[in-house]
């Protein structure tokens, strides 16, 4: 199952694109056994690719039991229960409840999935909790559960470490901007690759910045993200040394995909889905 899952989020995150007691470091927080799992929770709503109003009585039979299965697989408490009594019974009541009642029968298993997270959560893990569930939405239900969860416990842990898309700092028009706008943009990005360690980017930029006008301004236009790119490889890299097996197995298919939407997506994300498969940092309440 775990496999599965994290099949699932390599699918999702990886081509856009916290973990075992045994691998966890000295001195990290202690571990939880409540804690230590990690469930993609699958927005219900895109399962239904049929027109509920005309699909036959067999599509609609179909299209219930898989959303059972989803349900019964992430251990839903109120929503298996529910379909189970419209299978039961008439065709009608059956199509009736998935086309007016499934996603406010899913929202309380939604909200109790939420509030599981908090009694033995840190305090970065209880305030995400609260604030998903002041907002109160499916869409930030699902934020925090397949997301959100996973980079607070990191902070909880102390091991939290995000990686900037420099690609978005670039906001100006290197063709038309003037020279002191395209150093001060050099300037910014080179913030970035200091604080985030990069090895290859920083040392790069400095050389084009002691340069001429001419030569950082095509640098940025021509070679920033080919310059970037080894950093982010290199830290993808360095996340599987004495890491766990999903860990490693996530960083290896990131490495094979080999794009930088790829490593952002596993360095800023699909790392923390890994660490928590492999039960690694998870916090305690007392943590």
């Amino acid at each position: 199952m775990r496999r599965k899952i994290w099949a699932g989020a390599l699918l999702v995150f990886a081509l856009l694109v916290p973990a075992t007691p045994a691998m966890a470091q000295t001195g990290s927080p202690g571990l939880s056994t409540t804690t230590c799992q990690a469930i993609m929770y699958t927005d219900i709503r895109e399962l239904v690719t049929i027109d509920l109003d005309t699909a036959s009585d067999t599509e609609v039979r179909v299209l219930a039991n898989q959303i059972m299965a989803v349900a019964v697989a992430e251990s839903l408490t109120v929503l298996p229960g529910r379909i189970q009594a419209r299978l039961d019974g008439t065709a009608e009541d059956l199509r009736a409840f998935l086309k007016t009642s499934l996603q406010s029968n899913w929202y309380p298993d939604l909200r109790i999935a939420v509030n599981r997270t908090m009694p033995n959560g840190g305090v970065n893990v209880r305030e995400a909790a609260q604030t998903t569930l002041d907002n109160g939405t499916i869409d930030a239900f699902l934020a925090f559960l397949n997301h959100g969860l996973y980079i607070a416990r990191a902070l909880d842990a102390g091991n939290l470490k995000l990686y900037t898309d420099i690609r978005q700092l670039v906001t100006i028009d290197l063709d038309t901007a003037s020279d002191t706008e395209v150093r001060v943009l050099a300037n910014q990005i080179m913030a970035v690759a200091v604080a985030e360690s990069m090895t290859v980017l920083p040392g790069r930029i400095q050389a084009r910045l002691d340069g001429t006008a001419e030569d950082l301004r095509a640098f940025l236009k021509t070679s920033l993200q080919s310059s970037w790119y080894p950093d982010l490889r290199i830290a993808v890299n360095r996340t599987m040394p004495n890491a766990g097996v999903n860990v490693r197995e996530a960083a290896q298919a990131t490495l094979d995909n080999g794009t930088i939407d790829a490593f952002l997506a596993f360095l800023n994300h699909g790392l923390y889905i890994a660490r928590a498969l492999d039960c690694v940092y998870q916090p305690t309440a007392s943590a």
